[in-house]
């Protein structure tokens, strides 16, 4: 799956023209960034209020504006390291406030809450093992369930009633795409 891996020159093509509209209009992206990180709480509020259709568009227009940090970030070229730093926190906030949103609407489902806990753990895990490894000087940018597939399928589930089998998926496809970044670092190891 990996959109960002196959899909980068086809989302090039919507996301370029709405970043440079954006870029005319004086948006920053670190306001895109912040923009993202309260919408994505405005959405999940809205989805534990019980409205969940609408909680799930909310969050597809926080997510949409969140996609358009970078993109305008290298069109004002203004692209840095701490913005880089701003964007993945503020991405891990958005990925904690809507799976513990999901974690509390299955509350009293056991399996449920805990597929819940397992999908947010893998987000986190799969987020940290890539940043851990970049840190040390290594590649782990494969997995099948990155973070757009993780956001499709949560939104999805959520708008479509489907949550429990949106954490299934998450849950098993976070799983193996911590193993596949593990075996990606390992490869990169030099041998001793």
């Amino acid at each position: 799956m990996a959109l960002n891996a196959y899909a980068r020159s086809a989302t090039d093509r919507v996301v370029l023209p709405i970043a440079r509209a954006l870029v005319r209009a004086g948006a920053t992206a670190n306001w895109l960034t912040f923009a993202g990180v309260v919408g994505t709480v405005l959405g999940t509020a809205v989805v534990l209020s019980g409205r969940a259709v609408l909680g799930a568009l909310v969050l597809v227009v926080a997510c949409a504006v969140d996609a358009f940090d970078g993109s305008v970030a290298r069109l004002r070229g203004s692209s840095s390291a701490f913005g880089a730093f701003y964007d993945s926190v503020a991405d891990r906030i958005s990925d904690a406030v809507i799976f513990g949103g999901v974690a509390w609407l299955v509350r009293d489902d056991p399996l449920s809450f805990t597929l819940a806990i397992v999908a947010l753990s893998t987000a986190l895990v799969t987020s940290y093992v890539r940043a851990k490894a970049e840190s040390l000087g290594w590649d782990a940018t494969v997995g099948l369930v990155e973070r757009p597939e993780r956001l499709i399928l949560i939104i999805a589930g959520i708008g479509l009633g489907l949550v429990e089998v949106a954490l299934w998926l998450l849950a098993i496809g976070g799983a193996v795409t911590i193993a596949q970044r593990f075996r990606a670092v390992l490869r990169q190891v030099p041998s001793t």
